[in-house]
């Protein structure tokens, strides 16, 4: 009965924010283009997640769950980290690092820290276009804790705040974002189901221009098909819905397929995207005492104008 109860007052919070993101994203058949900033947060930080084509809040069963669902930090048992790179677009870097500390019975503590760095260009005036020998740095970076506690046997509840920067030389732009999620296992296998209202805030500001952080819902659903999490062999599969307030619509779906719990092969796909499609991803975990070290890459094919970008990352729990 105490389940049944528990179960209601999650699919009424789920259909609560089911109808809030409708209202918030309508007409999402249009594509919002340059009405938000900080773009950098929409970039993948797990190699683990973009193998998987991103369909991962579901999933969510790592440290880097801080990135897509903060609520799935339940699943971390120890104290994980991680630490990841991309080789993003026109030369930038994405570089990414998380810990979390689990509290006992009163839940999981996660801190992260990305950073995003643009390749340096020399200045140009009116008066010296050709260069004044000054190079200009350009980058971005969010400083994030997250706090994530078990409701119940099943379900899990999430909220992250992070500071945010981006920066052009000696201009700075400032804010403040927040994430809520759920995570929630169904008891049919490993069935879960999954909701994150992601950079949600107040307008930030640069120089005299306002512009609106990228907001985004994304409703995920993940199982095991074949197998189980530790098993011989499992395979995972996930699907996802993903609304913004600065572009239509999106959709990812993504695979991963253990074997004997220590390598991983992973695929996804990505729909309505401008350059990315389908992606791939290995893993490697190695055990060290009652320790594991993970080793994941991911590929993700671009259009022909820009380089596929590259993810390494390395984790593991202390």
């Amino acid at each position: 009965m105490k389940s049944l109860i528990n179960n209601k007052h999650y699919f009424l919070l789920l259909t609560f924010f089911v109808i809030l993101s409708s209202t918030l994203f309508a007409e999402n058949e249009f594509k919002r283009l340059g009405k938000s900033g900080f773009s950098f947060l929409k970039i993948s930080p797990s190699a683990r997640a973009a193998g998987m084509g991103d369909a991962f809040t579901a999933v969510a069963n790592d440290v880097t769950a801080i990135f897509f669902n903060p609520a799935g930090l339940t699943n971390v048992k120890n104290i994980d980290f991680s630490f990841n790179h991309t080789n993003w677009i026109v030369n930038s870097k994405l570089l990414s690092g998380v810990v979390a500390f689990p509290l006992g019975t009163k839940g999981v503590l996660g801190l992260s820290v990305i950073r995003f760095a643009a390749e340096e260009f020399e200045e140009t005036t009116i008066f010296e276009p050709e260069g004044t020998g000054k190079f200009i740095q350009a980058g971005d970076i969010a400083i994030a804790g997250a706090y994530a506690i078990k409701l119940t046997d099943r379900l899990s509840f999430g909220v992250k705040g992070q500071y945010i920067e981006e920066f052009i030389d000696d201009d700075k732009a400032q804010g403040f974002a927040f994430d809520f999620s759920t995570y929630y296992l169904s008891g049919y296998r490993d069935l879960s189901i999954a909701m994150v209202m992601k950079n949600f805030g107040p307008d930030a500001k640069f120089l005299t221009k306002k512009f609106k952080l990228p907001l985004y819902f994304n409703i995920n659903t993940a199982m095991s098909v074949f197998g189980q999490q530790g098993g011989p062999i499992q395979l995972l599969v996930s699907a996802e819905s993903a609304f913004a307030t600065d572009y239509r619509d999106r959709y990812h779906i993504g695979s991963e397929l253990w074997v004997a719990d220590m390598l991983a092969v992973r695929g996804g796909y990505k729909f309505f995207y401008d350059t990315e499609d389908w992606t791939v991803g290995a893993g490697m975990k190695i055990k060290l005492g009652h320790r594991n070290v993970i080793i994941n890459v991911a590929y993700s094919n671009f259009d022909e104008y820009f380089e596929p970008p590259l993810r390494v990352s390395i984790g593991g729990s202390l």
